[in-house]
């Protein structure tokens, strides 16, 4: 059969990331301060949409791993479900109701947003572990994919100020649409599953996830590790926008630069980080990552000019790329481990459970937000003005709190036990 093709398979990672970095970091944006929607009512749908996520995920996921079709177990859900998710993805930035009932569409549109979202990549992620086996494979496999991920994350976080700066929310809302579905679609051509395991379980678990999260020692450290890194890179991004308004009082096209630089010059370092951990393994590497990320967050803390932010960025950079390697790296070796105990991979089951881990990460992320913007009496104006109290706000938004977030990550991750996958000559799918 035909090997799987890394090239065509990290075209997923232009849907994935557009869509939720460009969700994460201007949705909150456009409906508070653009549309003038009620902070508490908006924050709080976040909040209600993420805990819907989190418990569609190992849901989904458990679908997927007992999912059989002719066409495969993931597959279908990436073919059939990416043109309604780019579809909705528009309808987020094009509302089609009165200011009155912005909480209530927003509410409906992101949770209809976040079911498709979830089938689609989750199946998508699932397939890693699957067509690539040894840690040489999958961290030839992420260079390719991170660096699509990485244009991708440029894309969603760093072009939307410019195209709705320009041309409005609706044209942006379609111009990330098109490009995001289109990535998904690409990817079915350089996706090839592997055969279940014949021990794969059919039946229904409601236990098997929560067992799985007791038991395995080293799934907990990862999940800790990534829920507070993650968080951290969805915090800052979100609370950017704001800070660029109204602490540092620059334009939309001094935004998208800041934005940028963090994902040039991740994108310039991926190749590096690759080789790196191809040499020094990947438990050293998340450390240094981690480190590079906490390096980066400390100018926002104080920084007196949009110079000193833009450093911050370039630091940024640096441990994003690292971390985008290594994250389903560390996910895949934890997978390896629990197949080689049970006999069985269970891909959609561990990424559900991240999902729903990680997801829990955006109610936080929304609370954080509501709490410094209602109690530093936050209000939106087009002038950029603010008070000591909400510059301050934004300032331990944007350093102190991803700050404290990362230390926790580093004391959490540096007892990571697992062992990587060794065998250069593993098979990179089963037959």
């Amino acid at each position: 059969m035909k090997p799987p093709q890394p090239q065509w398979y990290a075209l997923g990672n232009l849907g994935s990331n557009i869509f939720s970095q460009a969700f994460a970091t201007f949705a909150l944006f456009f409906y508070i301060d653009h549309l003038r929607g009620p902070v508490g009512a908006i924050t709080a749908a976040l909040a209600v949409q993420s805990l819907w996520h989190a418990v569609l995920n190992p849901i989904i996921g458990q679908l997927s791993d007992r999912t059989r079709t002719r066409y495969g177990r993931r597959i279908p859900y990436i073919a059939g479900l990416s043109i309604p998710l780019g579809v909705i993805f528009f309808l987020l930035w094009h509302p089609l109701v009165s200011a009155s009932n912005l909480a209530w569409y927003f509410l409906i549109v992101v949770m209809l947003f976040d079911f498709t979202y979830l089938a689609v990549v989750l199946n998508w992620t699932s397939l890693f572990p699957e067509m690539f086996r040894s840690i040489q494979a999958r961290s030839r496999a992420q260079a390719s994919r991170q660096a699509v991920g990485i244009v991708a994350l440029m894309v969603g976080v760093a072009a939307p100020p410019l195209l709705y700066g320009r041309l409005g929310w609706t044209s942006m809302g379609l111009i990330l649409g098109v490009i995001g579905t289109a990535g998904f679609l690409l990817s079915l051509k350089g996706a090839k599953e592997a055969t279940p395991l014949e021990s794969s379980r059919s039946h229904w678990n409601w236990v098997e996830p929560w067992t799985l999260m007791r038991t395995s020692w080293g799934f907990q450290r990862f999940l800790g590790t990534n829920f507070l890194v993650q968080l951290t890179l969805g915090l800052i991004p979100a609370v950017l926008p704001f800070y660029a308004k109204y602490v540092l009082h620059t334009n939309h096209s001094m935004l998208s630069l800041l934005l940028a630089s963090i994902f040039v010059i991740a994108l310039i370092t991926v190749v590096p980080w690759t080789r790196w951990i191809r040499k020094r393994g990947s438990h050293l590497g998340i450390l240094w990552a981690i480190g590079w990320l906490a390096m980066g967050v400390t100018p926002f803390i104080w920084a007196p000019d949009t110079l000193w932010v833009f450093s911050g960025c370039l630091l940024l950079g640096i441990g994003l790329a690292g971390f985008l390697v290594l994250a389903d790296v560390l996910i895949a070796e934890v997978i390896d481990q629990d197949a080689q105990i049970h006999g069985t991979r269970r891909e959609g089951l561990f990424y559900g459970i991240n999902g729903f881990i990680l997801r829990l990460g955006v109610s936080v992320q929304a609370l954080l937000l509501y709490l410094a913007l209602h109690f530093s009496h936050y209000h939106a104006n087009t002038l950029g003005l603010a008070t000591t109290s909400v510059r301050w706000s934004l300032r331990g938004l944007a350093g102190v709190i991803p700050l404290i977030l990362l230390i926790m990550a580093w004391s959490v991750i540096r007892h990571f036990d697992v062992p990587p996958s060794p065998s250069e000559h593993a098979p990179s799918a089963a037959s």
